[in-house]
């Protein structure tokens, strides 16, 4: 629109122009005739430029045009690229559809009444086809509008259901549960929720210093009890080493006993059985193998002459 306007300011003052050197070519000749012809050229065909190029519009990458005809809001939006717009009054609003980072802090609280502090990111964008929606009934400005409102709300609903000391804990959980919820809300007014992500999750200083001494306390126990349970281990393995050095001595013990034992059996056993093949002839035999030929010697002189006993031989 303001083209137009300007194409109307440039039209009636060239034409203004035109008017007065036409009446001064009277008094000065040709070359007032000549000025006045130049000036009628641009005071037509300035404006007329400016139409033919106000009825092609580009739209950047990214974004849809809006058509807007005295304040009211076509419902088709124009596409990126190029456009042909027969009508030149209309006006073009760019509206960027393309994903939009929003990060806010925001407060809560916990079902315990605890005060809950939340950095949030929203990662949305503008539906193309409802852009025209979301110009005429939002505007420009709807994060503000729109998302700040919806995110407090949404984030209050879902941290109320759980306790301070669940919310760390069921994070994923929460987040989730906002990403939903928010993606519903905000597809009523024509915006698209991407991702919703819970960047930081704070509390009032007091409670996060009782947290914090509680898990030192709960750190401080784990300790002991990994102690204790280290001690229990090793008595059990210095009670399995000398179990084990107990048996070994014992079955060392017993192997002894049992070599001893078998080794008097083998001993008896071998003298049961030479015991049981000495007869009286191979004792006279063994005698008289060993025997060196000499007779003993006696204190009055004179030889001893043994009696050996052959068998078989009478007695007397």
């Amino acid at each position: 629109m303001g083209k137009l306007i300007f194409a109307v300011v440039v039209f009636v003052v060239g034409f203004a122009v035109y008017s007065a050197l036409k009446r001064q070519t009277l008094l000065t000749g040709p070359m007032a005739v000549i000025a006045a012809r130049l000036v009628l050229a641009f005071t037509i065909g300035i404006p007329l430029l400016i139409v033919l190029f106000s009825v092609f519009r580009i739209i950047p990458a990214g974004h849809v045009g809006v058509k807007v005809l005295f304040g009211q809001v076509e419902q088709q939006p124009l596409r990126e690229g190029l456009n042909v717009v027969l009508n030149p009054l209309y006006d073009v609003v760019d509206m960027d559809v393309r994903v939009v980072k929003h990060a806010a802090r925001y407060d809560a609280a916990s079902k315990d009444l605890q005060a809950v502090h939340v950095e949030m990111v929203l990662n949305y964008r503008v539906m193309p086809d409802r852009a025209p929606e979301v110009y005429r009934n939002i505007g420009p400005n709807f994060s503000s509008v729109i998302i700040d409102p919806a995110a407090q709300e949404v984030l209050k609903a879902n941290t109320a259901t759980h306790n301070a000391e669940e919310i760390l804990l069921q994070r994923p959980q929460i987040k989730a549960d906002v990403q939903r919820d928010l993606t519903a809300w905000l597809a009523k007014y024509g915006l698209e929720m991407k991702e919703a992500a819970l960047a930081n999750i704070r509390f009032d200083p007091a409670y996060e210093k009782a947290v914090e001494s509680k898990q030192i306390e709960q750190q401080k126990a784990e300790q002991k009890r990994y102690e204790l349970i280290q001690a229990q281990r090793q008595a059990e393995i210095v009670a399995a080493e000398a179990k084990g050095k107990g048996d070994a001595a014992l079955a060392e013990a017993r192997g002894v006993a049992d070599a001893l034992r078998l080794k008097g059996e083998a001993e008896a056993t071998y003298n049961a059985r030479v015991s049981a093949s000495l007869t009286p002839v191979l004792i006279q035999q063994q005698y008289l193998a060993r025997w060196d030929g000499r007779l003993p010697q006696y204190s009055f002189g004179g030889n001893a002459v043994p009696f050996v006993q052959v068998p078989g031989a009478p007695t007397r």
